[in-house]
């Protein structure tokens, strides 16, 4: 994954020189130590696809994921979303699962409606708009 592609860091944050992306990958990396409940990999033969993620979000867990431009338009987001929800609502037995999304990605809103979240609350931050999504135990998969 690189955070100086250009098109990649549009939904999220914008275009970084490497020193910016080494400074926001090595914060992201401190944050999540002690937010991260569970991270994966995504490989498709020797190819990284992606990263997935469940995260501490109050009493309960957010999912995240990213992928590199080259991995999207492959069905791989939505695999990996699909996955996390599914190992987070039937295998840890959560009655929810949260997701955050950016207003200006909608093609990971679709990957979160395809997955049987819904959206529950808009929220405007300095940075912009975002949805809230849900999924809960009995949502269809």
């Amino acid at each position: 994954m690189t955070f100086s592609d250009l098109i990649f860091m549009k939904d999220v944050g914008g275009f970084l020189s490497q020193e910016e992306a080494e400074r926001l990958f090595n914060g992201i990396l401190d944050g999540t130590r002690t937010r991260q409940f569970s991270a994966w990999w995504a490989e498709c033969g020797a190819d990284l696809v992606g990263h997935g993620a469940l995260l501490r979000e109050g009493e309960g867990l957010e999912l995240g994921y990213m992928l590199p431009q080259s991995a999207w338009w492959h069905g791989y987001a939505t695999d990996i979303a699909r996955a996390l929800s599914k190992y987070a609502l039937s295998t840890l037995g959560l009655d929810r699962l949260i997701a955050t999304v950016d207003a200006e990605n909608p093609q990971s809103l679709h990957v979160l409606k395809k997955i049987g979240m819904n959206v529950f609350e808009q929220v405007e931050e300095p940075e912009g708009m975002h949805f809230l999504s849900r999924a809960n135990r009995t949502a269809p998969k």
